[in-house]
């Protein structure tokens, strides 16, 4: 490491700002020997904001053309993150076409990204003249004179009032007062009190003492003394000594004062020490409990051959096939080296089934971390995975997570395990930077030496073609764990089945048929509809009206339960109209259905079954997946409703039946991969049937019945997927042949965003030719007031991909300075979904 010892040194620090490169500040003398890369400061940023970030870099070269402000207070005594995850930062930033401190914002938990909080102050030449003050002014300047300081949460309540920004813009005209900004780190360690015996007491014959004197005196102070006994084991070989002060009240039903008059005694002491936030677990069994069987010990086999030579590789193994059991032995294998091991789950729905099973085998060795976890707890989980290397107990080695998990910093991963890797749920769309956690995860694992295990029943079409090039090792598990077969897929024709009026509300005959034989042997079901809400929309019988947002272009979707119509874009309600505004008339029906409407159908069907929905609206709270899906699993539910929640790699041993309630609406949307997506979903769906006892069934509603994708679905034939929309992307120019990269433009003005999507589009046109899309409107032409134009850039596999991107970025970055175009909001999508 190079010597500072008597140079002026500078530092180089990342802001979690949407701006270019890295900001220089001076380091004050005294703190030159506290300053490391990795660790959190605080800086001034332009004239009045305060922010914190991270030194990436310490040099004494000392700027030229401006004078470099001083650094305002260190907040880490180690780094807060490692110089891998700094490389994996600029990659980021460098493929996702986006900045350094965007990918800083979405990496670190928000308790780390410090909070900065306006206050006023007394002006130091106030000369406490309040004759020129109104009465509300004279209330601040009164409580400053008191206080010192008011934050302007503080200003509001004095005030009494929300708008106090004017108040307080006259107040610093008058040089009565001044604006400051004071930034606190939020993230405070969970501290608990303990209560333990004073020596003195420690020994038999003290105690005996005790005891006869607070009988005579403070019985109630006895009782107490008397449950710290029996809490702490004191008599046994290994006493706790110290209790929690909580329980021991509780124990006792006794109060604070009881416990303050003991300590004021000299009797007991009263401390706090640091606790986790987060649960204990205890493994209860070995990995070499579990059996494979022969087709998974030869699986097991053929991804360790070919980690020997790739880096990477694909599972691909049929639902219910015993995927989970060969991550696990390749976990014990990565954990026995002293390794760290990332599990990848698509949705955090999946992370409690899976980490009860994980944790079954590895105990503390399991953590969780996603965005449902509150901030503390995040930093928590960060802190242990950071210092990994001075944790003997191996906690948190293995972590299951969302794609958040990601930037956790990792110090010595060896295995990356991203299951159902074809999930749409890996890509983040907003905010920047808009990554693919299954792509990224694969360039991480190379920054480790680390190897990436993809497993899902159905590979996303470029992951395939990657296995087929050569580049991903292949491995293929066709037959389900224990010899169960694959659940027989029926379709019920719904255009033959309202022709011959034999459906039930939204259920066709054959569902009705199956639903009602499952029941019957007390087994469940599972059905799904690709929307929630009660109905899709309210439309006029007479001149055919639809309620729309008011901010966005998109109708409105009515909820029963809140009795109210609600936009699922940017959360817009309003009530039901009696009367068509339009044309007066009261004909107004609900048309389409939702898991909302689906729930009270199959109640008002089925009064003495328990039906629950699965859905955004029913998840929201922490634990609102792992409820619905504990009750499922203890069989309190005999008919789950779900969206897209239900299809994502949960195993339920008792479903006999499902059913896809509108195949159409997904197989018919306007986009490229619509076909693969249906066939996935379909295909994913079906696999939560038949897990254990027998052989499940399927039921697919549509109005095509004969679409390819159902077909193949029906058949189970992948590769007959793959091929057939493996020539239409080559010959309509899509991934994996070429890639693409979208960029949305975004202004409330319609007229100035047509000027300069045309002028960006005409820009691009003329580099990179024929390869330019649009501009044009896509499906949803305005969200938030905002309207939309998009413009696609196709880039051939062959070219140079980090120069063509640059020239890409180039002028993207000339249209943002051109002063014309500065309020155009512009979002760079790499690889979109």
């Amino acid at each position: 490491m190079e010597s500072f010892d008597k140079q002026i040194l500078f530092v180089e620090v990342l802001l979690p700002l949407p701006v270019k490169g890295v900001f220089t500040y001076r380091v004050p003398w005294k703190q030159k020997d506290r300053v490391v890369k990795g660790i959190r400061v605080v800086v001034q940023f332009g004239r009045k904001k305060i922010y914190t970030g991270l030194v990436i870099d310490i040099h004494s070269n000392i700027p030229q053309n401006f004078q470099p402000k001083y650094i305002q207070s260190i907040l880490d005594p180690t780094p807060v993150v490692n110089e891998v995850q700094l490389k994996f930062w600029d990659w980021l930033a460098d493929y996702y076409l986006s900045y350094t401190g965007e990918v800083m914002n979405a990496a670190m938990p928000s308790a780390l990204k410090l909070a900065s909080e306006s206050k006023i102050v007394l002006h130091p030449s106030f000369e406490k003249d309040y004759s020129n003050f109104n009465e509300k002014e004279y209330l601040i300047i009164e409580a400053l004179e008191i206080q010192g300081v008011l934050t302007l949460s503080e200003v509001s309540k004095i005030m009494e009032q929300t708008k106090i920004l004017p108040v307080i813009k006259n107040l610093i005209e008058k040089k009565a007062v001044l604006m400051q900004e004071e930034v606190k780190d939020t993230y405070k360690p969970k501290k608990e009190k303990y209560v333990s015996l004073k020596e003195a007491y420690l020994n038999e014959q003290s105690l005996s003492e005790l005891f006869d004197e607070l009988n005579k005196k403070a019985y109630k102070q006895l009782e107490l003394l008397m449950a710290y006994i029996k809490l702490s084991d004191f008599y046994s070989e290994e006493s706790k000594e110290a209790v929690r002060q909580s329980a021991l009240l509780h124990d006792a039903n006794a109060s604070h004062a009881q416990i303050k008059a003991l300590e004021n005694k000299g009797i007991v002491e009263v401390f706090e020490k640091e606790e986790s936030r987060l649960a204990s677990h205890k493994s209860s069994a070995t990995t070499e409990s579990i059996k494979l069987t022969p087709e998974q010990e030869q699986t097991l086999r053929e991804i360790k051959n070919h980690f020997e030579e790739k880096n990477s590789v694909l599972l691909h193994g049929v639902t219910g096939s015993g995927k989970t059991e060969i991550y696990i032995k390749l976990i014990r294998e990565a954990i026995d080296q002293g390794k760290q091991v990332l599990y990848l789950l698509p949705e955090i729905a999946l992370t409690g089934q899976i980490i009860n099973r994980l944790r079954r085998f590895f105990g503390d060795r399991v953590g969780i971390y996603h965005s449902k976890y509150n901030p503390f707890e995040r930093v928590e989980i960060w802190n242990t995975v950071l210092n990994n290397h001075e944790n003997r107990e191996g906690k948190y080695q293995v972590v299951v997570g969302a794609r958040s998990a990601l930037f956790l910093p990792f110090s010595n991963l060896g295995l990356i395990i991203v299951d159902e890797e074809h999930d749409t749920s890996y890509k983040q769309f907003d905010p920047a930077p808009r990554y693919h956690a299954r792509d990224a995860a694969v360039y991480l694992a190379t920054l480790h030496k680390a190897k990436v295990l993809m497993g899902t029943a159905t590979p996303s079409l470029e992951t395939y073609y990657n296995t087929q090039q050569g580049k991903y090792g292949l491995v293929e598990l066709n037959t389900r764990y224990g010899g169960l077969q694959l659940p027989e897929l029926q379709v019920s024709n719904l255009k033959e089945e309202k022709r011959k009026k034999k459906m039930r509300s939204m259920f066709s005959s054959l569902l009705l048929k199956n639903m009602e034989s499952a029941l019957e042997n007390n087994e469940q079901v599972i059905l799904f509809q690709n929307r929630r809400g009660f109905s899709l929309r309210v439309e006029c019988e007479v001149c055919s009206w639809i309620p729309e947002c008011r901010h966005c272009d998109v109708t409105l979707i009515y909820h029963k339960k809140s009795n109210l119509l609600k936009c699922h874009y940017c959360g817009y309600t309003e009530h039901v109209p009696n009367r068509c505004p339009s044309c007066g008339s009261q004909d107004i029906f609900m048309k389409g259905f939702g898991t909302e409407q689906v729930e009270e159908e199959l109640a008002l069907m089925y009064p003495n079954q328990n039906i629950k929905r699965m859905d955004l609206d029913t998840t929201r709270s922490k634990h609102g997946h792992q409820r619905i899906i504990n009750d499922f699993e203890a069989r309190r539910i005999d008919i789950l409703v779900g969206t897209q929640m239900v299809t994502k790699g949960l195993d339920f041993d008792n479903v006999s039946v499902v059913g896809i309630l509108s195949a159409d609406g997904f197989l018919s949307f306007p986009d490229f991969r619509a076909f693969e997506r249906g066939f996935q979903l379909i295909a994913q769906v079906s696999g939560r049937a038949g897990r254990k006892k027998k052989r499940g069934k399927v039921i697919i509603q549509a109005h095509n019945p004969w679409h390819d994708a159902i077909r193949f679905a029906l058949d189970n034939d992948y590769l007959s997927m793959y091929k057939s929309q493996i020539l239409e992307r080559k010959n309509f120019k899509y991934p994996p042949f070429y890639r693409i990269v979208r960029i949305d433009l975004r202004h409330k003005e319609v007229e100035k965003l047509n000027k300069g999507a045309f002028e960006l589009g005409k820009n691009l046109k003329h580099t990179f030719g024929q390869n330019v899309l649009g501009p044009e409107f896509p499906v949803v032409p305005r969200i938030r007031n905002y309207y939309i134009k998009q413009i696609m850039v196709k880039i051939p596999k062959g070219k140079k991909l980090a120069e063509t991107k640059k020239q890409l970025y180039q002028k993207i970055e000339e249209f943002r300075d051109n002063s014309s175009y500065k309020s155009i909001r512009l979002a760079i999508d790499v690889d979109p979904l």
